[in-house]
Parts: structure tokens; sequence; C-alpha cells
């Protein structure tokens, strides 16, 4: 035999220097890395936004592989464990309800992938169990399945646990026990770095209600408490409804902005569904009647920025009409204190009078209900829905379309809270919408078909 051939038994790839074994590893097995965004009807059907595409398969090529690869996937990936010993918490097709696309009406997975009874996750950050009884008890006829989520996907998650009800009954949570773990870091840290870590972890926790009993084990006991009693209130507070509202959207605004339309567009479904729950079942806990409205009206209004970018214009002119009706249904509750109107002598209104006296109601309203609805939301409502009728219907909407951009930066203008560079940010959205069409070869783009979203990302 000769010296260079390694022996029969010995990996090439073990030859390899440990080092970039390890970036190997991670292409491999990191999700920071190797995910990817869920399509569009996937993103809106799914608890969760991304597609993890790890390859888990390398572990089993030998021990020392086995042994590497675990230790990589369980440093670089934040693994929560979320199990359950409750049937109440199991979801079938029937709890789903029907799906209209036409009206973003979706069935909605509660759990993201399939369910496991593997307990052995690498490194798992927390582990959450839900059953009804003693968490450490032995219960061999109920046994408990898991689900793996990271922990920038929990909230989501947990949102979606916090309103799942039957059909015609209660909540599946309420009176259900939960037991939280949090395990100690492999690393020493500061104080100051452990209150980061348990604030990251439990916050989104905290969306939950009605549990009957809740352990927390592994933090201060301060935060213990306080996990524990806002998880066993009956009711739901507004400061964690509108929170959690605006952390959606937020969401959905940060997809965007990275090019990941279907991401963006799951996070506004999903904070559409959570308003509208709160509107059916617990109306109690909006401090004023129009909030549910201007929060819609907000949901609509970043789909249509959304689907503007995307490309998808038929969908983004839905988007801002709606938006905008729900606007008007705020501010023609009262007449507005700006009068009538202005005519000239033949009794006729001029274009531009009459869109100065819109911008005026408009402002009026904004200030009349708290800025709830800014006036430069309206505008840009206007903005996005002239961008999209330009597009969608070409020269047979220019008029329509250049009466709308004249009034939504006229709203931008006459109002008291817009940022400076308000007007700015939407005529670079018009130039740069325009330019990709030049270049794509085309001066117009229908597109609203749910099959054509698939490819966006």
């Amino acid at each position: 035999m000769s010296s260079t051939t390694p022996p029969i038994h010995e990996s090439p790839f073990l030859r390899v220097p440990l080092e970039l074994r390890n970036r190997i590893y991670k292409e491999l097995l990191v999700t920071s890395l190797t995910k990817t965004p869920k399509p569009f009807l996937d993103n809106c059907r799914s608890a969760t936004r991304y597609n993890w595409n790890l390859h888990p398969a390398i572990l089993a090529t030998n021990r020392q592989v086995h042994d590497e690869a675990r230790s990589v996937l369980g440093i670089y990936n934040e693994f929560v464990v979320v199990e359950s010993a409750a049937k109440e918490l199991e979801q079938k097709r029937s709890d789903m309800g029907q799906e209209d696309t036409g009206i973003m009406q979706y069935r909605v997975k509660l759990w993201p992938g399939k369910k496991c009874k593997i307990g052995d996750v690498p490194n798992e950050r927390m582990r959450i169990w839900f059953g009804k009884g003693d968490p450490r008890a032995n219960d061999t006829e109920n046994k408990s399945w898991i689900h793996v989520v990271l922990v920038e996907e929990l909230r989501d998650l947990l949102v979606g646990l916090s309103i799942y009800r039957s059909r015609y009954g209660p909540y599946r949570i309420l009176g259900l026990v939960a037991k939280i773990t949090v395990p100690k870091p492999v690393v020493e840290e500061t104080q100051k770095r452990k209150k980061a870590r348990e604030r990251r972890l439990l916050d989104p926790v905290m969306k939950l209600r009605l549990l009957s009993s809740v352990e927390v084990e592994g933090v201060t006991p301060g935060r213990s408490q306080a996990v524990s009693d806002q998880l066993r209130r009956s009711k739901w507070d507004h400061q964690i409804v509108y929170a959690t509202f605006n952390e959606l959207l937020d969401a959905g605004n940060q997809a965007r902005q990275m090019g990941h339309y279907t991401v963006a567009s799951g996070y506004y479904r999903l904070a559409s569904d959570y308003v509208i729950h709160f509107m059916e079942h617990q109306r109690y806990v909006f401090t004023d009647p129009i909030d549910p409205i201007a929060f819609q009206f907000k949901v609509h209004l970043q789909r249509s920025r959304t689907w503007i970018e995307a490309g998808y214009f038929e969908d983004a002119l839905g988007a801002a009409e709606v938006a905008l009706n729900a606007a008007n249904a705020v501010f023609r509750t009262n007449v507005p204190a700006v009068g009538p109107p202005p005519v000239g002598a033949d009794g006729r209104a001029k274009k531009g009078a009459l869109r100065k006296w819109t911008c005026e109601c408009i402002k009026d309203g904004a200030a009349k209900y708290g800025q709830r609805i800014r006036a430069e939301e309206i505008g840009a409502a206007y903005y996005y829905k002239s961008i999209a009728e330009h597009c969608a219907d070409g020269d047979s909407a220019a008029e329509q379309a250049e009466d709308d951009k004249m009034l939504g930066i006229g709203c931008c203008a006459i109002s008291d809270t817009a940022a400076e560079d308000c007007i700015r940010e939407l005529l670079d959205l018009d130039k740069r919408t325009m330019e990709r069409l030049v270049e794509e070869g085309h001066t117009d783009r229908h597109g609203s078909s749910d099959d054509e979203w698939e490819d966006i990302d």
C-alpha cells in the first residue's frame, strides 16, 4: 500500500482542518445562512415565515462528524422546544375554518412543521410544556409531542396560540398548566446580559393568558413571578394587544425593506387576524371604538406599499382602496370643522380648491381622533393608489392617478406630524417603480395571481 494512501477506515473529510470543517457545518446547519422566505400562500397559512433548509443528514456520517456538527447546530441556532401533552392544543383541518384567498382568508396552521417525539434538542434555549396535570408526572396514556422553533419565531407561534379557539367554544389554552424551563447558558454571563437574555426569551411568552398554573424555572424570582401572574390572568389588557399589533406590523415592514415580500405579507396577515379576533371576541381591549379600524387601515397601507415594491399593482390598488375606505369610515363620522367644499360663481368646485379642502378635512379628522390615523398616512395611501392605478390600468387611469398623487402630496404637506422626508420618500418610491418597469420592458404589470407570488423572493 502506498504511504500516501489513507487508512481505509479514515474519512478524507476528517483530514480537512477543523476550522474549515466548521465552516462547512455552518453552511449546512445554521439557519441564518440557510433559511429562505416561504412562498406567499405558505406564509399566509403558516405560523412561521421562513424555511430553515437545514441538512441534518451530515450528522449520520460517523460519530466524530456527528459530535462536531451537533455542536455547531446547538451553538449557532437558538432553539426553543414547545412540548404539549394536551389534546386541546392539537389542530384538525376542521379547526381551521374556510379559506377564501380572494378576501385574504386562509387556513392557518397553528403549529409549524411536523410534531415529533424526539425530545433531545442541541443546546435548547428554552422549553415550554403545556398539559393538564403535573409536568413531572410520567403519564404513559397522554405522552407529549414537541415542535421546535427558533427564538425569533416564538412570538409568532404564541400569538397564534393565544387566540386559538374552538370554532364554537372556548380558548383551547384555557385552564391548562404550563412549565417554562430556561437552561443555564454554557458560558458565564454578566447580570446585564442575563436580564437581556431572559427578556428576549420570555417577552413572547407574555402574549399568553388563561392558564390555570404556571411554573418558571431558571430565571430570576422576580421575572418568574411576573410571567406567572401575567399568564394566569383571565383578561387581556390593551397595552399587550396594541404592542403586539405594532410588533407584527414592524416585523412586516422590516421584511419588506429586506425585499422579503412574502414574509411581509405573512406578518400583515397575522396582524390583521389578531385585530379581527379581538374585535369579534374581546372588544373591551380597545380604548376607542375607532382603534380597530385604524389598525386595519395601517395593515392595508403597508400591504399596498409591499405589493407595489413586489410589482403586483392590482393587489396594491385593492389594498390602498381598502385603507382609504377605512379612513373615510373614521373621518366622516362627524361633519368636518373646516366647512363645506368651496365653489365658484358658477356653482362648481375648482379642482385645486377642492383638493385643498379635502386635505384640510383630513388634517382636521386626524387631529380630532388623536392622530390614530395621521394625515400623511392617508396621503401615502392616495399616493400608493396613484402608482398602482398608473401601473395596473395605464393611460386609461392617468387623470385619476394624477389627482390621487397630488392629493397624497397635499396631505403630507399640510400635516403637522409628517416627517421632513415624507414627500421625498413617496417620490423616490414612484421613481424606483417606473424605472424598474422601464428596465423590464413594459409600462404596466397587472399581476394578482397567488401562483405568481410563489417566485417573488
